[in-house]
């Protein structure tokens, strides 16, 4: 019984050498003989072939010639080249490598080489073609991860929420991180202001997301309390695999007291200045969530937050940028960039992620860049 679509293209100017060889392979395979490089091309043209048994030595078009011609035309074919000089081998062998050429034999050969070689060569091709498939796959998977992400963020930025007003950049990495950031009105005082960063990569850290969201979100409407949403996070997380981390940042501004009511649980310290005041940094309250790690015995904090002031959070990812060679864009600078911006919001915004593409100069960025600025009106 033949192989399952395996077919064979033999390509030699000595017939009896071409009968051979069709004789060892046709139990097995569909055999196709040529005696020219140039007939041989013409049909590889034409037809699928898996592999290709070429002759180097060959009037008009040789081996090598009629390898490098198939490797051109793009398509998937093994070629095991035959010589039947002994002379200069290792020139020939450096010529087969540089060709691509999946193996070099000389003649004699043994039925049980060649049909052991022809065997494996149909294998790499069936296990290149899997591979492929799942690269497609994934690749897909992580196309529509990436548009359920996006569909998670808020839509609208920059807009006014009341009194407080919000501007945002978001972009994914290529290999879809976990950020979320979402800003939820309250009442007509009070908004939410979140970002959170959920540890991983792919279609899980993106299903991850969609679930810390709605924790949250379901969370605001019954308590206005940080503490409250990251305990609903946490028995989110509980199910679940114990390895997955999740930093927030979720801040609770009320226009009528002046204030900002946030927890940080394990996520970079957020940004505050305005008001003539120094810029303030607010840090972690509360260690990260994650299975088995409680909240902290105070993870809430109360800071002012009145007309003027502007609130910055974002995640690691983009103060971790790194350029071509390797270096981080830095927290620091980050900060510095932020506070000295100018302008509106969005016109910050613009500023900080002009200069992280600039310093990152064209190299993909490994993770989510995600910036959220709030500021409150003046009136």
């Amino acid at each position: 019984m033949k192989t399952q679509h395996s077919r064979v293209v033999v390509v030699d100017d000595d017939a009896a050498m071409l009968r051979a060889v069709e004789r060892i392979l046709a139990p097995n395979h569909e055999v196709r003989g040529f005696s020219s490089g140039e007939q041989a091309l013409e049909s590889i043209r034409r037809e699928p072939y898996d592999v290709a048994i070429v002759d180097i030595r060959m009037p008009g078009m040789d081996g090598f010639e009629l390898t490098r011609a198939i490797r051109k035309l793009g398509k998937r074919i093994e070629v095991i080249l035959v010589t039947g000089s002994v002379t200069d081998l290792d020139e020939k062998l450096i010529r087969a490598i540089e060709e691509r050429a999946f193996y070099f034999i000389t003649k004699p050969f043994s039925k049980a080489v060649l049909t052991s070689l022809v065997a494996w060569c149909l294998e790499m091709k069936r296990l290149e073609e899997e591979r492929d498939d799942l690269i497609r796959r994934l690749t897909e998977d992580l196309e529509r991860a990436r548009r359920y992400q996006q569909a998670l963020m808020p839509r609208g930025l920059p807009r006014a929420f009341g009194a407080i007003r919000a501007a945002s950049a978001w972009v994914s990495s290529e290999s879809v991180g976990g950020d979320l950031y979402d800003v939820i009105p309250l009442g007509e005082e009070r908004v939410a202001l979140m970002v959170a960063d959920v540890a991983g990569h792919g279609v899980a850290a993106a299903l991850l997301v969609g679930m810390v969201k709605t924790a949250i979100g379901h969370s605001l409407q019954e308590r206005l309390e940080p503490t409250a949403a990251a305990r609903a996070v946490l028995e989110t997380l509980e199910p679940l695999n114990k390895n997955r981390l999740v930093t927030l940042f979720l801040g609770i501004a009320d226009t009528r007291a002046g204030t900002l009511h946030y927890l940080n649980a394990g996520h970079p310290p957020a940004l505050l200045w305005g008001g003539g005041r120094e810029p303030r940094q607010l840090p972690a309250t509360t260690p990260l969530l994650s299975h088995g790690i409680r909240l902290g015995e105070s993870p809430e904090a109360k800071v002012p937050f009145a007309p003027g002031d502007r609130l910055a959070i974002y995640s690691d990812g983009l103060y971790e940028l790194r350029d071509p060679a390797g270096n981080e864009f830095g927290r620091e600078r980050l900060l510095k960039s932020l506070a000295a911006g100018r302008g509106s919001l969005e016109a910050v915004v613009s500023s900080v992620m002009e200069e992280t593409r600039g310093h990152a100069a064209g190299r993909p960025n490994d993770d989510d860049l995600t910036l959220l600025l709030a500021e409150v009106s003046k009136g």
